[in-house]
């Protein structure tokens, strides 16, 4: 009779991710969403199956997790960089990595690495650090959104990666003017195709900010721009 019901719970299981529907399962504090229509492989949704028609529930913390990057990669500095520059960004970032040795998932020791690397010219590396500090905590900090947005529009010149990063920063924080100044920035200077979107955002921006000469001056300079 256990048998048979654990089986049934598994076929509702299945039922609804194929109805795409979400369910929230409380088992000791552990807690499963699942938002996808796929049943291919249920222990990506935090459930595992056995074939004696046991349910278990898995934490899925970790798994929405990508791989971590290394933590250690070979840099080659800038040739414009003074040496004595140099060594001190590698002193730091040397420092930083005995930190995320210990504790890899520490988001601000990600951010100061992709810093670290950005400094010394190593921007895909910088890059992969701070997308993960962005993997670590999607909705709580706003650095590594506001830094890759700067990063894909200045040395990577991925101008749709920037615009994804600049407007996640502007969703996170509203009252954030450098994220409608980099959003700005990219669409007058490299992503034109969007300019047209200049006015929208910045008068949202104004709306929710209406204290700012900052936003109002950007807008003036986009409708100066239309009269020439």
């Amino acid at each position: 009779m256990t048998n048979k019901k654990n089986i049934g719970i598994i076929l509702i299981i299945l039922l609804a991710i194929s109805a795409g529907v979400i369910i929230y399962r409380d088992q000791r504090a552990s807690k499963i969403e699942i938002t996808e229509t796929s049943s291919d492989n249920l222990k990506k949704y935090g459930i595992e199956a056995t074939g004696s028609g046991t349910v278990k529930v898995l934490p899925l913390n970790d798994q929405k997790l990508p791989p971590a990057p290394p933590i250690e990669r070979a840099v080659t500095p800038l040739k414009t960089l003074l040496p004595e520059v140099v060594s001190a960004v590698e002193k730091q970032m040397a420092a930083t990595v005995a930190i995320l040795k210990k504790d890899p998932k520490r988001i601000d020791a990600w951010i100061d690495l992709g810093v670290e690397r950005r400094q010394l010219g190593d921007y895909e590396g910088a890059r992969d650090a701070w997308e993960y500090a962005k993997a670590l905590g999607p909705n709580t900090n706003i650095v590594p959104w506001n830094n890759l947005g700067d990063l894909y529009h200045f040395y990577l010149k991925d101008y749709v990666k920037s615009e994804e990063n600049w407007k996640k920063v502007i969703a996170l924080k509203p009252d954030y003017i450098q994220g409608y100044r980099g959003l700005f920035e990219l669409y007058t200077y490299s992503y034109k195709e969007k300019a047209s979107q200049i006015p929208v955002f910045l008068k949202t921006g104004i709306a929710k900010n209406p204290t700012s000469t900052d936003l109002k001056q950007m807008l003036a300079d986009y409708e100066k721009s239309l009269v020439k």
